[in-house]
């Protein structure tokens, strides 16, 4: 037998009105309580809600700063803000980032700088790293290299100073 977990929802800015769920006054963030059956991360919470991660600017679980592949236990809290907000989280996103290191290949110079050091939230995924360059939509010509290592799975969560190469195919 499986057990429910609840986890609690705060959904800001445009957000709110992404949900069925009961509306709220402007200005109050829709706080809704989810119950599934086992532990799931924020981005399968967000397809459940039909929230597309392109639309997001900043996740929080229990307060703290994460990315969509960030892992949610019974009792969480998560607040998810639009893009429209981000510049309000700032100084925040420096807190709790985990490092990565991106390389882009040449051919892929208009994306970004060739090699970077950026700060991600704990839980960013390799779709995340692909939607701050603007090569989500490229994913069928472009291969992702973790670490020396081809990664398919755009799902794949990216750990603290994971070196991330970036190549046409």
């Amino acid at each position: 037998m499986v057990n429910k977990i609840s986890i609690s929802v705060k959904l800001y800015g445009e957000l709110r009105e992404k949900t069925l769920y009961k509306k709220v006054d402007a200005g109050i963030p829709n706080t809704l309580i989810i119950e599934i059956h086992e532990f799931r991360t924020v981005s399968d919470i967000l397809k459940q809600l039909s929230i597309d991660e392109n639309e997001i600017s900043h996740i929080f679980v229990n307060g703290i700063y994460s990315g969509a592949g960030k892992i949610v236990k019974d009792g969480d809290r998560i607040g998810i803000f639009p893009k429209r907000m981000g510049l309000m989280f700032l100084e925040i996103t420096r807190i709790k980032s985990i490092y990565t290191k991106i390389i882009l290949h040449e051919e892929l110079r208009e994306f970004g700088p060739t090699e970077a050091i950026v700060d991600l939230p704990e839980g960013s995924t390799i779709n995340s790293v692909l939607n701050k360059y603007k090569l989500s939509k490229k994913r069928g010509i472009i291969e992702v290299v973790v670490n020396g290592k081809p990664i398919h799975e755009e799902d794949y969560i990216i750990k603290d100073w994971d070196n991330i190469a970036i190549f046409p195919l």
